[in-house]
């Protein structure tokens, strides 16, 4: 199987508006998996989600709040479970691990930084899924999928109000050639 997909994506981080302009934003991404054994698939996802900075001056470095960039990205590998199909609807859950990497201008980072152009933090974490396709076709399925993903930077905890991960809803298409 392979797709795409477009989704909602909220950011865990606690205090993220206090430089970005919201925590939800748009997020894109895809997947390929082979299947394993039985109704079990082996997946690799990619993800991504793009924030600029609010309105507004930072009173400790003069600098515009606008000027502020957040590009995240995620790889994910881990296992999908796709039960069998009933008429044209089925549901599918899955879990594995992720990698993180966020790039941001340093001037205005929500990680300290010794004031490079830019900085980067790489970091990992997991992921769970779940959700519905509907099969227009029947080597081609419309998707809903829900993903909570948690994930920590420089060695931080990667719990929910210091997570790089979040919630993301997604839709999209996945098709089944084999």
């Amino acid at each position: 199987m392979l797709g795409g997909d477009v989704a909602a994506f909220r950011i865990s981080l606690m205090d993220f508006e206090n430089l970005y302009a919201n925590r939800w934003g748009a997020s894109f991404g895809g997947f390929a998996g082979v299947r394993a054994f039985g109704a079990y698939y082996f997946t690799v996802k990619y993800g991504n989600f793009h924030q600029n900075g609010k309105e507004g001056i930072d009173p400790s470095t003069g600098s515009s709040f606008a000027s502020a960039k957040w590009r995240e990205q995620w790889g994910k590998i881990g296992f999908r479970v796709h039960p069998p199909l009933e008429r044209k609807w089925s549901s599918f859950y899955g879990f594995g691990i992720a990698a993180y990497r966020i790039s941001e201008n340093a001037q205005l980072s929500f990680f300290e930084t010794d004031q490079q152009e830019s900085t980067e933090e790489i970091g990992s974490g997991f992921y769970l899924e779940a959700g519905i396709n509907y099969f227009v076709d029947p080597k081609a399925a419309l998707f809903f999928e829900l993903e909570i993903a948690s994930g920590g930077v420089g060695g931080r905890s990667g719990f929910e109000a210091m997570s790089v991960g979040g919630w993301r809803f997604a839709t999209g298409l996945s098709l089944w050639p084999f």
